[in-house]
């Protein structure tokens, strides 16, 4: 058995140590990245269509695909048509420039959204899935 050095560090345990902290790493996010998704309320079609302005300024959670673009402005967003993923009718949804990437017809994304003024339904976040 070798010893090292008092003061030196065995490669063995930098070897080990290295690949733990990065699985470690690996699972602290993908765990915090599903929390993100499950912190708030899933989105009520129903209260949505009865009376959006009891909802204003309610953050939801909200599973879509997209139907169509039906608008876009360079610098301000995307104006959508969305079908929720539980089978209510479709919707619109306002996506900003920020968030704007390639979004596609018929993909689908699990969507941070707020009840803005006039019930606009602004999306916060945005993952493909």
């Amino acid at each position: 058995m070798t010893r090292t050095a008092p003061g030196k560090i065995n490669p063995i345990l930098i070897a080990f140590l290295i690949p733990l902290v990065v699985i470690v790493a690996a699972v602290v996010f993908v765990v915090a990245r599903k929390a993100s998704h499950n912190s708030g309320d899933q989105f009520d079609y129903a209260a949505y269509i009865k009376s959006p302005d009891n909802l204003l300024g309610n953050h939801y959670n909200l599973d879509a695909q997209v139907v169509s673009q039906i608008r876009w402005d360079e610098g301000f967003g995307k104006l959508l048509e969305i079908q929720p993923v539980n089978g209510e009718a479709h919707l619109s949804v306002f996506v900003p420039d920020k968030l704007v990437g390639n979004l596609n017809v018929g993909q689908r994304f699990h969507m941070g959204v707020v009840i803005k003024d006039d019930g606009l339904i602004s999306v916060e976040s945005l993952d493909k899935y």
